[in-house]
């Protein structure tokens, strides 16, 4: 009788390599998404301040043109500003912007530093239809994320 010598990996071997490579998939993926819930808040944190920029130049316009009175004027929303298409960027709604006295605030807003002053400053809502992108916008603007709702303050400069 003759011995053969096999050469080859066991079963034990394949299913340890199929194991190493499923945890780092999965890590990957976690990875991957948290990435993008970190690009997507980033995103809608920028329309924000490019709205409020907006914001700010049109009341100022539109005191001008009213003798230093404001009084009437009503904030653009993403449309009406020319900034988007429309009221809704990667599943965030801008709430606030129809409603002139919760829009603008000349009295305290509190900033990312946790600060509190009294400035002229923009303050608006955004409603999230994901949780994780609302926390990860949170935690970039150090607020809390309430029922996918963010408070955003933006100081005029």
């Amino acid at each position: 009788m003759k011995r053969t010598n096999e050469s080859g990996r066991s079963m034990v071997e394949m299913l340890g390599v199929l194991a190493i490579i499923g945890v780092l998939s999965v890590g990957g993926i976690a990875g991957y998404t948290m990435a993008m819930n970190r690009y997507r808040s980033n995103e809608i944190i920028d329309m924000a301040n490019k709205l409020a920029v907006v914001a700010f130049s049109a009341r100022e316009t539109y005191a001008a043109m009213h003798n230093g009175d404001s009084n009437g004027f009503t904030p653009p929303s993403l449309t009406t500003s020319g900034l988007y298409t429309s009221d809704k960027i990667n599943g965030a709604t801008f709430t606030a912007l129809t409603n002139p006295a919760s829009f603008f605030t000349d009295t305290e807003c509190t900033d990312v530093a946790d600060t509190t002053e009294s400035a002229r400053s923009v303050k608006m809502e955004i409603n999230f239809d994901t949780e994780n992108v609302c926390k990860a916008a949170a935690s970039t603007l150090g607020t809390t994320c309430a029922s996918n709702k963010v408070t955003f303050c933006s100081r005029s400069s």
